[in-house]
């Protein structure tokens, strides 16, 4: 065995660890922040022509997320903009009813992004809670109790969501509950739709960003904990090898 190779590498390990526990603030924003930018790639990329490499962004994020047209952004169209569609739009411009998910917009409406809205919230979440965090401007312990506050409302909202498609419930449905709340005054799109503005993103996206930045607040302090105490380890022993 080549020992002198093996230190060497061990070295190089051990530097690299402590550049992560030195740098680890940095190092999980940007994962957050590379996500974003990845979901905003895809229609970018579409957008240019570039329609195998869109395609396969639209693939790595496929197994993570539904990217159901009606429920997700779409970029880059002619006049601008964020837009949503709503399901009736999707099929008039030629989405397959039975294969929602391979709609990926047109020159006119524009390019779907490779999230839908309740995930582009969540990492908009995460990665809030994880600049706050990293600014100093402000560092909470979040308990588990307290993180259930955080989580328990997406879970109901995507979980009222799955009652009435899967069990045929109606909760929502039409959004009854809100209806009421607002004695009717909203027009019925509001109540029923899925596209920017309406109830229903309104709770996706709320909720969405609520639980990102509630579990970057829960972790970060965890995060600091096990990366401080790595480099209170491996900082004297490179220490003493440099010299």
């Amino acid at each position: 065995m080549n020992a002198p190779f093996f230190k060497s590498l061990i070295l190089f390990l051990q530097k690299r660890i402590l550049w992560l526990a030195r740098h680890w603030e940095l190092a999980v924003n940007g994962v957050f922040a590379l996500v974003l930018a990845g979901a905003i790639a895809a229609p970018l990329v579409m957008s240019l022509g570039w329609t195998d490499a869109a395609r396969w962004l639209y693939r790595q994020y496929a197994p993570h997320d539904h990217q159901l047209p009606q429920r997700s952004y779409f970029l880059f169209s002619p006049d601008g903009g964020v837009k949503s569609y709503s399901l009736d739009d999707v099929l008039a411009q030629g989405g397959n009813r039975y294969n929602l998910r391979a709609f990926v917009g047109n020159a006119e409406m524009g390019w779907k992004m490779a999230m839908n809205h309740r995930m582009v919230a969540i990492f908009i979440g995460l990665l809030a809670g994880g600049l706050l965090w990293s600014s100093y401007l402000w560092q909470p312990r979040i308990s588990p109790a307290l993180l259930i506050l955080f989580v328990f409302p997406m879970f109901f909202d995507a979980l009222s969501h799955m009652a009435d498609e899967r069990l045929g419930t109606v909760w929502r449905a039409g959004n009854l509950w809100s209806v009421w709340l607002t004695n009717g005054i909203m027009p019925p799109e509001y109540y029923s739709g899925t596209t920017i503005g309406t109830i229903n993103w309104w709770l996706r996206t709320v909720t969405g960003f609520w639980f990102g930045l509630g579990t970057s607040l829960y972790l970060f302090p965890y995060f600091n904990r096990r990366f401080t105490g790595i480099r209170r380890e491996l900082e004297p022993k490179l220490r003493k090898i440099e010299n």
